[in-house]
This record gives C-alpha cells, structure tokens and sequence, in this order.
C-alpha cells in the first residue's frame, strides 16, 4: 500500500491496541453498516474538520471503554490508502500499547478476542479485507 499524506473525501482513523504481544481484535456486530460478524480493529469515519489524533481516542472510548489513560504509548503510524469493498480510504493509523485487557464493547462490536498478529486469522476468524494491509503498514513499522 502506498503512503499518502492528503486526505480525500473518504477518510477514517484506526487504532491497533496491543497487549503483551498480542493485538486486539474486535468482532463487528449485525448493528453495523458493513462487514458484520468480521474482526478489525478500533476504526471511525473522520470528518474533514476533525483532528485524527482527538478522533481516533474518541473512537477508542466509544468502541472499549478505554481512555488514554489506559494507554502505555500511543504512536501515530501512517496515513495509508486502502482499498475496500466500497472504494479507497484514506486512513489515518495509531499503535498503541495497553496497560490492561479490560475492555467494554459498544452496540458497534460483539466480542473481542486478544491474538498474535500471526494467528489472528486461525479460529473461523473472518477479517475486515483492509486490516492485513492495515497490519502491514503500520504494526510491523511502528513498534
């Protein structure tokens, strides 16, 4: 995937949370408009007036009930153009390291399962299609 420094119409931010070695992963719900009953990562639209770094926490707050307090580090990773099921994002990426797995899912995700990257698609675990690029780009260069 290519690096892209601008945003387009189509912009989101996402957050990989780790944890002793593993990535958290999240199941979406049948309340969602897309990818229902897939694994991803913390993820939300983002308006163009938004700041993604402000946004992104938000995100993290809604989906697991964590703050940034709950976080060892976050580092903001790159801003990537992927493609999905309906058409290229611009998404704006954070790696982050929490300080515990006490997570409360929202209406958005059904459950969570903490893996290593390496296993994450073991277990009938069906991913989002963007996340192993995701992954690529940002966890394996940001840490």
């Amino acid at each position: 995937m290519s690096r892209c420094l601008e945003r387009s119409g189509r912009s989101a931010v996402a957050m990989l949370l780790q944890n002793d070695g593993e990535l958290c992963l999240l199941r979406r719900s049948s309340l969602v408009a897309s990818d229902r009953g897939r694994w991803h990562c913390v993820t939300g639209y983002l308006d163009s007036r938004d700041d993604p770094a402000a946004h992104v926490l938000i995100e993290l707050g809604e989906e697991t009930g964590l703050s940034r307090i709950d976080l060892a580090d976050l580092v903001e990773g790159p801003v990537l153009r992927l493609s999905g099921g309906d058409g290229v994002w611009t998404v704006h990426v954070f790696v982050a390291t929490t300080l515990h797995r006490r997570i409360r899912l929202n209406w958005e995700h059904e459950d969570v399962c903490w893996t290593p990257w390496s296993r994450a698609g073991e277990g009938g675990r069906e991913l989002v299609s963007w996340l192993p690029a995701l992954v690529a780009e940002s966890l394996l260069n940001c840490t």
